[in-house]
């Protein structure tokens, strides 16, 4: 094989080796199992995605230095060769994957049009909103958007949408995954600038708090959120880290609607809306969708994992909003998104 043969191989071989481990830990967190289980294995990935091209060239090496018997050189080469072409197929039909199909990232005949804005969080509360030493070391990245917020408007055709509710304008969030290592002021901030959308409806689809000493920021945070037609919410997989039933006690005190698991049948400007909420796989069960004879005119379904989409079309639901994948998060070159925690 010449250099550039080889060259073109170990880059797909590489590329193939980040798509599959990167898979394998997204499918890993898009199951419902034991926490501890999900963790193990998701450490286990990565010592994989770290040893098996370490592995490789080490092989490689002692092959080219001689000093492999031919035994050991027999056995090594197999697992190697099949690792390395697998990996190549991978990585080429992945990129082929992406370059063809991934030329748009929403569907132009539903979403019509896309702002951006990206409010700027205070300076002055910079230094003080990293809590503990590894986020602030994390912040000191070059590059790195954590203090960023980034509010996309789209404008969504939504088939047989009655003339009533043309213009409804409707806030998603999600996954702000109150863990302590990031300060209230953040948070604050988010739910300021939602406020500051002035919208008609705010659903919130889960991964809220995963640290119980986080409760009383919860709840000035998503306690300060307003919107016309109300504050819907739905939890996440973290949620149940801590009392998912306090949460849900907290936040409906502070004037939220829990609408997980059950659904509400209400008007918006006078129309009939059906709101859902599905927590699954993590729930226990999926909404009851049949408890009226009343035909909604509009219905919005709000879940955690968009796994559930297929669900979300079967009880035809009009829109659906879902977190749990983070948009990402962790973007590279080629690699794309990394943290997309999904069966799919």
């Amino acid at each position: 094989m010449n250099t550039f043969l080889a060259t073109v191989l170990v880059f797909f071989a590489i590329l193939g080796h980040g798509y599959l481990w990167v898979a394998i830990v997204n499918r890993l967190h898009g199951w419902n199992g034991p926490r501890k289980l999900i963790d193990g294995l998701t450490l286990l990935s990565c010592v994989g995605f770290i040893l098996l091209p370490v592995g490789v060239g080490w092989y490689w090496w002692k092959l080219r230095g001689h000093y492999l018997t031919q035994h050991e050189s027999h056995l090594l080469a197999a697992w190697t060769r099949d690792y390395v072409m697998a990996c190549a197929l991978v990585g080429l039909s992945n990129l082929l994957a992406r370059c063809c199909g991934g030329l748009h990232d929403d569907d132009p005949s539903v979403v019509l049009s896309t702002q951006i804005s990206k409010p700027t969080f205070p300076r002055h509360l910079r230094s003080a909103v990293y809590r503990g030493i590894y986020p602030r070391l994390l912040g000191l990245i070059p590059l790195n958007e954590s203090l960023r917020l980034s509010v996309e408007t789209k404008r969504i055709a939504i088939p047989k949408l009655p003339e009533t509710l043309r213009g409804l304008r409707i806030a998603h969030l999600s996954d702000l995954h109150l863990t302590g290592r990031m300060g209230p002021e953040w948070f604050n901030f988010v739910a300021d600038e939602v406020n500051r959308l002035d919208v008609d409806a705010i659903a919130i689809t889960g991964d809220l708090i995963e640290n119980a000493e986080c409760r009383e920021w919860l709840t000035a945070c998503l306690g300060r959120l307003r919107a016309r037609l109300g504050v819907y919410f739905i939890l996440g997989n973290h949620d149940h880290y801590v009392d998912a039933n306090q949460t849900i006690s907290q936040l409906t005190a502070a004037g939220l609607t829990y609408l997980g698991a059950k659904s509400i049948r209400t008007q918006w400007r006078g129309v009939p809306v059906l709101l859902a909420g599905n927590g699954q796989p993590w729930a226990t069960e999926p909404p009851d969708l049949k408890n009226s004879n009343e035909t909604p005119h509009f219905s919005l379904l709000l879940l955690h994992t968009p796994d559930l989409m297929d669900w979300a079309t079967a009880v035809q639901g009009d829109l659906a909003l879902a977190g749990h994948t983070h948009g990402g998060q962790v973007c590279f070159p080629l690699l794309g998104a990394v943290a997309v925690p999904s069966l799919y």
